[in-house]
């Protein structure tokens, strides 16, 4: 069965808000929240397909990491942490 940009978006924010529960540091709660805002925002984007939101949202997430001006460091780490996310909602 083909997953709507909705349930998929739900899937990946039910990992991120186990994995900020599991997070023992500021950082880590910080690149959770980080995309479980953005991934809310995403999440009423129209469209079917796991592959297909996991690209766009990673198109959208580097657009929006540079745009808001993070620094390199946490871009690389937020980056880091949202291919851990979809590896582990596969």
């Amino acid at each position: 069965m083909i997953m709507t940009f909705a349930e998929r978006a739900d899937q990946l924010c039910d990992r991120l808000r186990d994995m900020e529960h599991q997070a023992e540091e500021g950082d880590q709660l910080f690149y959770c929240a980080y995309l479980l805002g953005l991934l809310g925002l995403h999440s009423s984007v129209e469209g079917e397909g796991q592959e297909e939101f996991d690209r766009a949202f990673t198109g959208t997430l580097q657009e929006t990491l540079e745009a808001e001006g993070v620094t390199p460091s946490d871009q690389e780490n937020i980056t880091a942490l949202w291919k851990a996310v979809c590896a582990k909602a596969a």
